[in-house]
């Protein structure tokens, strides 16, 4: 843990109240230094932005005759009595400092019980800075619904040290209620929390900066130009600003959107259907097209029934999985040209269930049941440039393949039996595992923060 401290300042440099004799006017006056106290300490010590708190400490001065106390004042520019914190007793020389949101100076005044001396000293006070170093992977669980235990696993890269329930330490509260995705984006994290109707907003090191609430359930986010978009459960798309931490417009979409993409200046938007899945309206096949300028929707695509997943690859096309309807439709892989919006099926890899794009190569898993409930399972990837699909070798067996994600130089796969812990698979881009540990229950996305303090 870092803290910026600062140097323990002598009343002759913090002192602003008197004026020296030299080359100063001869009418300035002398005052005396005696009974100002001096070297003057502080750190604060409270995390929270804006939130000043610590000991504050000084030496006596020279002289006390006459004097009963130290009254300790706030003050913006380190000579003026703007607020009084506290008092304490000659003889005792520290102070704790409450919360407070001054910035300014913290201002030390020796008095009497009817007098207070001329002059003062000071110290200026900065908010507490953090060392933000970080190399790690954070492992996002979504909990069961209504059970109000989402968590984040944080798995630190030099050790190897797994560290469960790592928002809540950090934070001292959980994340909610069913967390869907989360994103690193600059020097900060995302979190979608559908049950709670929140985005969390935390540093590298998951310390909470902001909870945003948001008027739909927010389900995935992308990230692009500053802005971090997020799909609305409700049928919206909203647009959050990076810099204010503030959602600054909605867009209507299609019915339970799923993820999105960013393709050609444009936001590829996934709407499913599934809450509509048992009703007359069935699920929905579409992906609304979004204009990033203008922040409007411009066209809605035809897909197969029940789209969930979209990535897009540095060619400017968009794929898309759509879940079918869990019988005679199948989950199937389409591809979108984002040039021209025509949408086909990838006759390479027509079927997968999950999938993760990382440098060219589109990672897949297709899980599905045989006609005796067997589970079939195929990882395959995908040359995006070469359009040759071949089977992901990969060493490790993984019963029950839930979630697939890709961060850093890797990708990642989640297990999950919707009971108990899951475990995240890591593999390097050749299918060899290179890491594998438990995460909270339902295990949804896996995201690298690095970050180096030099």
């Amino acid at each position: 843990m870092k803290k910026k401290n600062f140097i323990c300042i002598s009343a002759l440099c913090a002192l602003m109240s008197f004026s020296f004799v030299g080359c100063s006017d001869d009418d300035d006056p002398i005052v005396d230094q005696s009974h100002v106290v001096s070297n003057l300490n502080f750190t604060d010590e409270n995390p929270e932005a804006l939130k000043i708190s610590g000991t504050l400490s000084w030496e006596a001065p020279t002289l006390t005759d006459g004097f009963t106390k130290y009254v300790i004042y706030s003050s913006s520019d380190g000579t003026s009595k703007d607020a009084k914190i506290g008092e304490v007793a000659i003889g005792t020389n520290t102070f704790a400092v409450p919360y407070t949101v001054s910035l300014g100076y913290l201002l030390v005044v020796t008095a009497s019980e009817s007098n207070e001396d001329s002059a003062g000293a000071s110290i200026p006070v900065t908010d507490y800075v953090e060392d933000d170093s970080v190399s790690a992977l954070y492992f996002l669980s979504s909990g069961n619904m209504g059970n109000n235990n989402a968590s984040l696993t944080m798995y630190d890269i030099e050790s190897g040290k797994v560290t469960q329930d790592y928002f809540k330490e950090r934070n001292g509260r959980g994340l909610g209620d069913t967390a869907q995705d989360m994103i690193v984006y600059g020097d900060k994290m995302y979190i979608a929390v559908y049950g709670e109707s929140t985005i969390e907003v935390t540093n590298l090191k998951a310390k909470s900066i902001k909870q945003i609430k948001t008027e739909g359930q927010p389900r995935a986010m992308v990230a692009d130009g500053g802005k971090v978009y997020v799909t609305y459960y409700n049928g919206y798309v909203a647009r959050l600003d990076t810099a204010s931490l503030e959602v600054d417009a909605t867009v209507a979409v299609g019915r339970n959107p799923e993820q999105l993409a960013v393709a050609n200046n444009k936001l590829y938007v996934a709407n499913s259907g599934g809450m509509d899945y048992n009703t007359e309206v069935g699920y929905d096949k579409t992906v609304s097209v979004i204009d990033i300028p203008s922040f409007v929707e411009t066209k809605k695509l035809e897909v197969v029934l029940n789209p969930t997943s979209v990535q897009a690859d540095k060619q400017g096309n968009v794929y898309v999985v759509s879940m079918g309807n869990y019988g005679d439709i199948l989950n199937t892989m389409q591809c979108i040209d984002s040039k021209t919006d025509e949408v086909s099926v990838l006759k390479a890899c027509p079927n997968a269930t999950e999938m993760a794009y990382l440098d060219g190569t589109l990672y897949t898993f297709y899980s599905q049941y045989d006609a005796n409930w067997n589970t079939t399972i195929t990882f395959t990837n995908y040359n995006t440039e070469t359009g040759v699909a071949q089977e992901w070798t990969k060493d490790a067996t993984i019963a029950k393949p839930y979630k697939m994600c890709a961060t850093g130089s890797n990708i990642y796969v989640t297990e999950s039996d919707y009971t108990n812990n899951g475990d995240v698979y890591g593999f390097d881009a050749n299918g060899k595992l290179i890491l594998k540990a438990e995460a909270g229950l339902n295990p949804m996305k896996v995201v690298l923060a690095q970050k180096d303090n030099i």
